[in-house]
């Protein structure tokens, strides 16, 4: 057995880890093209955790399972990417973020500085609206290595964004995490962020996401699963 600790800067909701982040600290883990990372409870910030190996990588607060990673296969087509301008102009284009659920959160909280998270933010394209985009750029303070994007990185960018087509439904908890990672995600570039809705049933939603590097092409894509609450 090993351990995984998640600092207090890495956080979702208040005193949680974001999902994101430590699904892909998992999926760093795993010995696979694409990796599924079920999260059964919320994990908290700071405080040591264990990491039980077997059929799959569980992450473990005492004898209390908290998430659950595993291989997997991810067949998902992503739609023809928009140009940065595009994307951009899709976030210009929505009105002032005033009522974020979590404006803490490293993903994409409103309270976060340039330098202190990701931001991410996604709007719909005005001629393809059922398509969400936006801009991203990973600086140098975010996990990384040789220049790249660290996986935990990656999987964060990917899971705020995915949310963000189903927030005028109200919110919702991420379930699992499912998401192949092709290239390498360069820091300092601007990337492209995309995000659709699969499907709805009931509390269920699915959703996809990718992240498009300066080349034009698909560097790492997700599918999420989330249930509303409240």
């Amino acid at each position: 057995m090993t351990s995984l600790t998640v600092p207090a800067r890495f956080c979702g909701p208040p005193g949680t880890a974001n999902g994101g982040y430590l699904a892909g600290s998992l999926a760093a883990r795993v010995a696979a093209p694409a990796v599924s990372v079920r999260l059964r409870r919320p994990v908290p910030l700071d405080r040591e955790l264990t990491l039980r190996t077997g059929d799959a990588l569980e992450l473990l607060d005492g004898q209390e399972l908290l998430a659950r990673a595993e291989p997997a296969a991810l067949d998902l087509e992503v739609p023809e990417p928009p140009t940065v301008t595009e994307a951009a102009a899709a976030v210009s284009a929505l009105p002032p973020w005033d009522d974020h659920p979590f404006p803490g959160c490293w993903g994409c909280g409103t309270e976060r500085a340039a330098d202190e998270g990701l931001r991410s933010r996604v709007g719909p394209l005005p001629d393809r609206p059922q398509v969400w985009a936006g801009v991203l750029q990973p600086a140098g303070d975010v996990p990384s290595s040789g220049g790249q994007a660290a996986p935990e990185t990656v999987w964060a960018a990917l899971d705020c964004p995915s949310f963000q087509p189903l927030a005028g439904s109200g919110p919702s908890v991420l379930g699992t995490m499912t998401a192949r990672q092709d290239r390498p995600v360069p820091l300092g570039a601007d990337l492209v962020l995309m995000a659709w809705v699969l499907g709805r049933d009931g509390r269920r939603s699915v959703t996809a996401s990718a992240l498009v590097g300066p080349d034009g092409q698909v560097a790492a894509r997700a599918e999420a699963i989330w249930f509303a609450v409240g």
